[in-house]
């Protein structure tokens, strides 16, 4: 637990003057975070990470390379070699995709948004990633096996049926057939172009001020053990994580607001992550064959994070995973 007034006092030290007032932010996320004198975000990691963060080398990276669609980075604060909090910059009216973009596909059903607007946003956020991976295209640029990725997304088929009970598991437990099926192009011994990505590049990561489009949170898998957050991945992780974060803002929608409008919120997901990969294809080139895949293993992934960090986000695997295998 963060002490009353410890937020400001790193705050003040990084800044270079005297800042008062704090703030918490409430929306779930695995870290803590406060606003002090509502100009920075304090973020507490909990754990700590072990120096060198992960998410201050990116942040450096791409200050370097002149990509300023992010919150601007004043610092961290390391104590025992360990990174304990990051201060950021504070955007007024920022509100991350959980929640505009779940309200805008309210909105949308309500009859008070276009349908078009909506999936421009949908849009919007692919072409953010396409410019993000340009910028971190030098990165440790390398290549990574395909394999790879083949056994870590049988690791989390394994561990999500370990964790998985009732009837979520058991529907999970009858998808094997199909996710093995839908993951063995990954089972090749093909290379793939790989660099550092954000690593957990999902709707919440994207924040909106009015007409601006923001990315944040660097600090990459929040499973990830040791120093695996320091290597490079294929983009195609990334992209996988943000095509299907679309469908998951459906699901909350479905799941929290609207359960009587399954059709049009499927009309929704299919649009949206239509319009964002071809928005990131306009950059980017993109393995038809493979990306199934990774959003399979993406899925995987979920039901593992839902288990270990959000037990009431299961729901929304349990929903997209059966609808990305048809």
């Amino acid at each position: 637990m963060v002490t009353p007034g410890e937020s400001a006092t790193v705050a003040s030290r990084l800044v270079g003057r005297e800042l008062a007032g704090e703030r918490a932010i409430t929306v779930d996320q695995t870290n803590q975070s406060v606003v002090v004198g509502e100009e920075f975000v304090v973020k507490w990691l909990q754990p700590p990470v072990l120096s060198p963060h992960p998410g201050v080398q990116l942040l450096h990276h791409l200050a370097g390379r002149g990509f300023t669609e992010m919150p601007f980075y004043f610092g961290v604060e390391e104590r025992d070699e360990l990174v304990v909090a990051t201060v950021s910059e504070f955007v007024p009216g920022a509100v991350d995709g959980w929640e505009w973009f779940v309200d805008d596909v309210d909105a949308f059903l309500r009859g008070s948004t276009g349908f078009e607007e909506l999936i421009m946003w949908a849009g919007s956020i692919g072409a953010l990633t396409a410019r993000l991976h340009v910028a971190l295209a030098d990165m440790q640029p390398s290549t990574v096996a395909a394999r790879t990725y083949y056994a870590t997304a049988l690791e989390r088929l394994d561990e999500a049926l370990r964790v998985t009970e009732g009837d979520e598991g058991a529907r999970l437990q009858a998808l094997v057939p199909a996710v093995h099926a839908a993951l063995a192009p990954l089972d090749t011994g093909a290379l793939l172009a790989a660099h550092r990505i954000h690593g957990d590049l999902h709707a919440g990561q994207f924040l909106r001020a009015g007409d601006r489009l923001l990315v944040t949170d660097f600090d990459g898998n929040p499973m990830a053990k040791g120093g695996a957050r320091l290597l490079p991945h294929s983009p195609l992780v990334d992209v996988a994580s943000m095509l299907q974060s679309i469908d998951h803002v459906g699901r909350i929608v479905i799941k929290r607001r609207h359960p009587d409008r399954v059709d049009d919120v499927d009309r929704f997901i299919a649009a949206g992550v239509a319009a964002a990969l071809a928005s990131y294809r306009n950059v980017h080139s993109v393995a038809d064959e493979l990306l199934p895949a990774f959003r399979v293993a993406q899925e995987l992934h979920e039901y593992c994070y839902a288990a270990t960090h959000l037990p009431r986000w299961l729901y929304v695997p349990d929903a997209a995973l059966p609808v990305l295998l048809r």
